[in-house]
């Protein structure tokens, strides 16, 4: 067993498998449900089963796009409160789920797209950050109100936001803790779509639809591609283009995305 999945305390305990459900409602897409109370709360053991629900995603070769969403009137307000501890090794080990689980899901092979349906605050926040885009509902609510408690977006949420938004208005959402609402998400850059509560997972899901619908070969590639540049610098993006350019262009199905385009016809990618 791995230092991972025996986490910083060299402890296993029993994963909350029942926080976490997950439904296969089109081909090549997953919806992956945080189900947890209150709100999609964010135990140490809900990471834990959500880092498992990952894994076997991931060993599943027919998902091509996943959606992350709450149950309910929240995505996920982070942790609860009431677990948090002083003692060093819950700090740290709170760090390590957090920051562990939301590296898995930026790194996982297929897009992992964040379909906020109510609050996403603190680690919830965070973990919608940690995934390739976000779609917010109208009444959805963003925020880091950490502050507020003596504490800071942990985790990775200091580094992932003002990548994302940048310094300033990351600052700020940090350093005062307000809340914001949807449409103020959007003009930050904090989400990619808003759409009314009413028709909001049907547009989710057709967003994820028109991903699952490519190459799984190629989304995987893309993904991997911005990451890298992102990560480790425009030269190294470059180079993971190059050589996954070589890759995807001699696979069957670039061969299939040609012969489609050249007899005007849907293309059928692998599955």
């Amino acid at each position: 067993m791995t230092q991972e999945s025996m986490g910083p305390a060299g402890v296993n305990p029993p994963e909350e498998t029942e926080s976490i459900k997950v439904t296969r409602p089109a081909d090549g897409v997953a919806i992956i449900a945080i189900q947890s109370e209150p709100l999609g709360v964010l135990r140490h053991a809900v990471k834990r089963a959500l880092m498992t629900t990952l894994r076997e995603l991931e060993a599943d070769a027919s998902v091509r796009c996943a959606v992350l969403t709450g149950s309910g009137k929240a995505f996920s307000v982070g942790s609860d409160i009431n677990d948090f501890s002083q003692e060093v090794g819950w700090l740290l080990e709170n760090d390590y789920w957090e920051a562990n689980l939301n590296q898995m899901i930026e790194d996982a092979r297929f897009p992992v797209i964040a379909a906020c349906n109510g609050h996403a605050l603190g680690g919830g926040a965070v973990l919608a950050l940690s995934c390739d885009f976000r779609i917010a509902a109208a009444s959805a609510k963003f925020g880091f109100p950490e502050v507020k408690v003596g504490a800071f977006a942990s985790g990775s949420g200091t580094q992932r936001l003002p990548r994302l938004v940048g310094r300033g208005r990351a600052l700020d959402l940090l350093l005062t803790g307000r809340i914001i609402g949807a449409d103020e998400a959007l003009t930050f850059g904090l989400v990619e779509y808003v759409f009314p509560d009413d028709v909001f997972m049907e547009e989710a899901l057709k967003i994820a639809q028109t991903i699952a619908s490519h190459s799984g070969l190629v989304t995987a590639a893309t993904k991997k591609c911005v990451n890298t540049g992102l990560r480790d610098g425009f030269d190294a993006g470059l180079a993971a283009e190059s050589d996954l350019r070589v890759k995807t262009g001699r696979g069957p199905d670039a061969i299939e995305g040609r012969a489609a385009f050249l007899e005007k016809r849907q293309a059928h990618f692998n599955k």
